[in-house]
């Protein structure tokens, strides 16, 4: 199998160190950094996607180039043959040649990289839900925070991604993550509502904090927090059903759930680490083979279109039909 990881920013060389913990070594690099980390320069790197294709064929690619670029790299990888992909998250952020995609590669094999659906706390929540042990979900609460300068501290968060609205940046798509395991959990949303500011307290041009309403074609409603300011990470979940709640907390790696005759029960899972859920992903996608985990390119915009919808509700200040909502 011969890869090519275009772009190496962080997430960049967490997939390439996972990837060589996988055992996997005939990997070639996109960067446009002139001189690799000492640990990578035996690699072979390019400036360019045509540049590394007209040299040497590829049967995969994986894409962490910053969102704003997913697109035009994708169409790059497709145009070269490329049809094994791992995109990451979110796809866009916009709708500009999505229709393009869709019509002329029907037959891609896209991994959107939504790693959160293999967060063990998480799986856990997905099969209480199935198994309907509070009965019928009525509502759903999910937030997170985390202040900004603490993600990257290596670098300058004002200059980063995150920070940029010509990137792709702000929470809504940063933290695209809770749009996506909601829509993992319960399907379609039908109408969305939000709003969004920018508090001034970071001093960057993006949104740093949200608040969404969704109601859910099965009748569930739900509420979405997303924040850059919380200054230690907040990450968590409760549903609420006819027979009891769930509670899910990334930060304590702990579920826990009450039943109707208030008998309480928890699942932890302290030993499971983050970057399991890179490696486990990464192992699924170099499978080449979806399963109930992995999130396919049209899944991939589902998520999306809650994030463009909600940034249009905050914008014009309304409800949002999703089915009558069409992100230009």
């Amino acid at each position: 199998m011969q890869i090519l990881l275009i772009g190496l920013g962080s997430i960049g060389k967490r997939h390439l160190n996972n990837i060589f913990s996988l055992g996997y070594t005939n990997i070639a690099i996109v960067s446009s950094k002139k001189v690799l980390p000492e640990e990578y320069k035996h690699l072979s790197v390019f400036a360019t996607i045509q540049e590394a294709v007209q040299k040497q064929q590829f049967s995969s690619a994986i894409i962490c180039v910053p969102t704003a670029q997913h697109i035009y790299t994708l169409q790059q990888c497709l145009h070269a043959n490329i049809e094994h992909i791992y995109l990451e998250k979110p796809v866009s952020n916009n709708f500009n040649d999505i229709q393009t995609i869709v019509t002329n590669y029907p037959n891609a094999n896209i991994f959107v990289g939504f790693d959160m659906h293999y967060d063990v706390g998480l799986q856990k929540v997905k099969s209480l839900i199935e198994e309907k042990i509070i009965g019928n979900i009525v509502s759903v609460n999910a937030q997170v925070g985390q202040y900004l300068p603490d993600w990257r501290p290596y670098e300058d968060y004002s200059k980063g991604m995150s920070a940029k609205k010509e990137t792709g940046g702000g929470v809504m798509l940063d933290l695209v993550h809770e749009f996506d395991y909601l829509y993992w959990l319960f399907g379609n949303a039908n109408t969305i509502a939000a709003m969004y500011k920018n508090s001034g307290s970071l001093k960057i041009e993006t949104e740093d904090i949200a608040e969404v309403l969704l109601h859910f074609e099965n009748g569930i409603l739900g509420t979405i927090h997303l924040d850059y300011l919380q200054q230690k990470l907040v990450r968590n979940c409760l549903i609420t059903g006819s027979e009891g709640s769930i509670k899910w907390d990334l930060v304590q790696s702990k579920v826990s759930w009450i039943l109707k005759d208030k008998l309480e029960y928890e699942f932890s899972y302290t030993g499971f680490e983050r970057n399991e859920r890179f490696i486990n992903i990464m192992k699924d996608f170099l499978s080449q083979k979806h399963n109930a985990l992995t999130t396919n390119f049209s899944n991939g915009l589902a998520s999306l279109k809650m994030v463009l919808a909600a940034k249009y509700s905050s914008e014009n200040n309304v409800f949002v039909k999703l089915d009558e909502f069409h992100p230009a």
